[in-house]
């Protein structure tokens, strides 16, 4: 059973980069909600003790849902290509193959919590209490980490074939449930830091209960269920598993050589004083908004560059890196204006203290020029994503962390707090310049 590409995307204008963009924005923004939502609920409802603990646990989770996004990553590509070769069946069987991955990775960390929080609570020490408080927070939201694993593929999924308003609705979803569901057990049952890591849990699976029901729908618009994908010798096909298990684990050394380059980023910045690193707290929040924003039209470029790729359509492949690369370089332009001239206004709002206040303007002009130098480096991350070159993600990704120290250590200990954001600044510089030796093959490919 096969459709056309034709038939399942229309041809990619500037208003469709635009408007494909805006609801992988919105989604993106709404990810950290249940966080900030469950911080919420303790702070009024509960007290600081519960909040560090709060605060502690929801730092613990990030680390395996970012840890595992490459759940998305490579199924958001290997559904765009096979999306952009008209082969439905193959379409199917990537959705089959990574939400149960999804599931099967929560579930491994659900019964090796025990094990893994031992270990992990020796590199987050806290009082007593609030240690405690993580624990009982992480013992319950623990039981969502399967749904949102799955959640996560089942949005790649949604992104590589160009349907990202079904993925900000899976989001959607998770969020209606989960804030009221937090005041329900925590300021009527009094539950305390369980009942929120609980209704976080269960807002989980209904987000992917929503994502299934929407998947259903997906698939009964492109032609129905094609009953053979969920046979055995489908779901285990060799060749499609290893390449499945490649992009998986190349994406995964990326993200841990891009998470140990953002760490070290946040060390070198404690390194320079409390003062200092209150203002780059400060100016960090301008670069993840950076992020949602630049982010959204890489994936973009993830799901139709892939599909060109999959069709073997230069000219199609072409317009989509021009037109989706066009509009990430109009928007980092737009960002880095923005954080320049409103950044003071936005940090005056973010905190009072005045010594705070002017350490953070002092570094916002090399805050600003983030969106500016880095807009090569989230692009280039969609284009690659899109071709499934993970291999030359993860060296360029570990390339560009070497080149980052180097820097930092011949420029921070001369021009100080000046010398560490600079450093930073050519990190994203690294990371898309050591990408460019793999785009000669790239070409070659897609012109078959």
């Amino acid at each position: 059973m096969t459709q056309l590409p034709s038939l399942t995307r229309p041809t990619l204008t500037r208003k469709g980069v635009f408007f494909g963009a805006v609801p992988i924005m919105v989604a993106a923004s709404l990810a950290p909600l249940v966080s900030l939502v469950d911080i919420w609920v303790v702070g009024n409802y509960i007290g600081k003790n519960a909040l560090a603990a709060i605060g502690l646990g929801t730092v613990i989770y990030g680390l395996f849902y970012w840890g595992f996004g490459f759940l998305r990553m490579s199924t958001s590509g290997l559904s765009a290509q096979a999306d952009g070769a008209g082969d439905e069946r193959a379409v199917q069987a990537h959705l089959f193959r990574a939400v149960p991955m999804g599931l099967l990775i929560g579930l491994s960390v659900v019964f090796l919590q025990g094990f893994l929080l031992a270990a992990l609570f020796v590199f987050f020490p806290a009082e007593g209490s609030v240690t405690q408080g993580a624990h009982a927070y992480l013992h319950a939201r623990l039981w969502g980490l399967p749904a949102t694993l799955a959640s996560l593929a089942l949005m790649g999924w949604f992104i590589g074939l160009a349907r990202p308003k079904r993925a900000l609705y899976m989001q959607i979803v998770l969020n209606v449930i989960n804030a009221p569901l937090s005041i329900l057990l925590v300021g009527k049952f009094g539950l305390g830091v369980y009942g929120v890591g609980i209704a976080s849990a269960i807002a989980e699976w209904g987000g992917l209960l929503a994502g299934l029901i929407l998947a259903g729908r997906e698939i009964n618009s492109r032609g129905g269920f094609d009953k053979t994908v969920i046979k055995l010798k489908s779901l285990l096909h060799l060749p499609a598993l290893k390449k499945l298990a490649s992009a998986n684990g190349n994406i995964f050394i990326r993200t841990m050589a891009l998470n140990f380059g953002f760490l070290f980023f946040a060390a070198a910045a404690a390194k320079q004083g409390t003062l200092f690193l209150a203002g780059f707290a400060v100016l960090m929040q301008f670069i993840t908004m950076t992020a949602l924003v630049l982010d959204s039209f890489a994936n973009v470029a993830e799901a139709h560059v892939g599909a060109a790729y999959g069709a073997k359509d230069s000219v199609r492949f072409d317009k989509a890196v021009r037109l989706t690369s066009e509009s990430a370089a109009f928007f980092a332009v737009f960002c880095g204006l923005a954080i320049y001239f409103a950044g003071p206004f936005v940090i005056d709002i973010l905190t009072p203290d005045l010594d705070v206040r002017a350490s953070a303007r002092q570094y916002l002009p090399f805050c600003a020029l983030v969106p500016l130098v880095g807009a090569g480096a989230w692009q280039l991350d969609g284009i690659f994503i899109g071709v499934t070159r993970t291999a030359a993600m993860r060296n360029a990704g570990i390339a560009a962390v070497i080149l980052y120290l180097l820097a930092h250590y011949i420029l921070a200990p001369r021009y100080g707090g000046a010398g560490v954001w600079s450093a930073f600044l050519f990190y994203y510089i690294a990371r898309a310049v050591t990408m460019f030796p793999a785009w000669s093959g790239i070409k070659r490919d897609v012109r078959g």
